[in-house]
């Protein structure tokens, strides 16, 4: 079994990433209708992985940029929508610029401190009326032994606590490491960067072994 216990290490489940169908149906299908007309709108993928979501919004008329900290990803991701849209450094990404940032499942493997400079980072990348869209698995399904994308082992913390977790994803079949906060601690840290939440935005949910579940949930946020 493959396992992925730091973000940078993403790059040796990247093909498993680009077929990840039943994340796409989830995940994906809720954040597009999400960002409506995406005719020549300015969107960053911050934390663009393999690019797949990126090339959908180009097709989609969107002009797309792109970040990872990733040669691997990026490289994949410059297949899809050409060197000249990706960015490898994030002081080299013009400030205010974008109508649409996107970090989707990143806030979920990274240490609290790059949370932090994440959101603040979005913050500062953000045009004056523009929405963030953050999205990342769902802290309040955190207990759950199994969903449709993973199974889960017990971590013996409380909701309220923050913790890692390991879990193995059907699709694929690697394994991998995963950080809890509660949903509380995300919305300080935003309103800590500067950021106003607009709207949640929970993926649709679905029963499984008697639980209710929604595997995502996608922040829209907009600068203070």
């Amino acid at each position: 079994m493959k396992g992925v216990f730091d973000q940078q290490k993403w790059n040796i489940v990247a093909n498993e990433l680009e077929a990840e169908n039943l994340k796409l149906a989830s995940y994906d299908n809720t954040l597009i209708p999400s960002l409506g007309n995406l005719k020549n709108r300015k969107i960053l993928d911050y934390g663009c992985g393999p690019g797949v979501l990126a090339l959908a919004l180009s097709k989609l008329g969107a002009n797309v940029k792109t970040f990872d900290i990733s040669k691997d990803m990026l490289e994949l991701c410059s297949q899809k929508i050409g060197q000249e849209n990706v960015f490898s450094n994030i002081e080299a990404i013009p400030k205010e610029e974008f109508d649409n940032i996107i970090c989707n499942l990143v806030l979920c493997i990274v240490p609290e401190y790059e949370i932090k400079n994440i959101s603040s980072n979005i913050r500062k990348l953000l045009n004056k009326n523009g929405t963030a869209y953050i999205g990342f698995c769902n802290p309040r399904i955190f207990n759950l032994p199994e969903s449709r994308l993973d199974l889960r082992y017990s971590a013996g913390y409380s909701y309220e606590d923050n913790h890692s977790y390991r879990k193995i994803k059907k699709e694929g079949g690697y394994e991998i490491t995963e950080l809890h906060r509660p949903i509380e601690w995300y919305k300080q840290v935003f309103n800590d960067a500067g950021l106003v939440i607009v709207e949640e935005i929970f993926t649709p949910e679905y029963e499984l072994s008697g639980n209710k579940i929604r595997d995502f949930i996608i922040f829209k946020l907009r600068r203070k």
